[in-house]
């Protein structure tokens, strides 16, 4: 059952990488316009998301997100074991996806992000854009999840300036290409960190919730 878990996991990440980074490259390709651009990137991400999200949902619990998977670990909702063959299974595949979208849009399969996303806005962003996230995925009912969650991240590209990462996995594997949905090595840290603390205070919400309930 856990490389069951553990396939939906790596390939729903591979699938979403492949939609965020593809779609970019694409965006970058049919026009100049940055709005009409991030207007693509988000619909196709969204619209990739609540897919994949529907389909594994009732396998893996579609995390595909490091701080998802922290959260339940940390709600006592997946044993470590499970939790971290959920995380490997999330960046390994999040890095697939980059691979294949770089491959098709440039032949290279690698390549190094120099653009960068930094300054305390940025990093509020990432804290608004996980916290809100990660507050759905444990407060939404399971059955609505699947369009709650996209209909965030979709939102959230537009109303945050560092355009909704809201992943660790997520994060680290955009370092990997040249895309405009790429980010540089340097800004990586700050991101993850801002992604970590919205989870954090989504956590202590959720912990008190269940210490008035009871």
């Amino acid at each position: 059952m856990i490389d069951s878990k553990a396939l939906a996991e790596f390939f729903g990440s591979a699938t979403l990488l492949l939609a965020v980074v593809g779609s970019s490259f694409m965006a970058e390709q049919l026009t100049k316009d940055s709005a009409i651009a991030l207007l693509i990137n988000a619909m196709v991400t969204a619209a990739v998301l609540a897919l994949i999200i529907r389909s594994a949902v009732n396998l893996s619990g579609a995390h595909f997100n490091p701080v998802v998977t922290l959260t339940a670990l940390l709600l006592g909702k997946i044993r470590s074991f499970e939790a971290l063959i959920y995380l490997i299974a999330q960046f390994f595949g999040s890095i697939f996806g980059v691979l294949l979208a770089n491959l098709m849009f440039t032949e290279v399969a690698f390549s190094n992000s120099s653009i960068q996303r930094s300054g305390a806005a940025q990093l509020l962003g990432e804290v608004i854009a996980t916290t809100g996230l990660v507050f759905i995925a444990f407060s939404a009912r399971k059955k609505h999840v699947w369009k709650l969650i996209p209909l965030w991240i979709f939102g959230a590209y537009f109303f945050t300036v560092s355009t909704s990462f809201a992943n660790p996995a997520v994060t680290l594997a955009r370092f990997f290409t040249e895309a405009p949905a790429g980010i540089a090595g340097s800004s990586l840290p700050g991101f993850i960190a801002a992604q970590l603390l919205g989870a954090l205070l989504v956590l202590a919400v959720l912990r008190k919730r269940d210490r008035i309930s009871r």
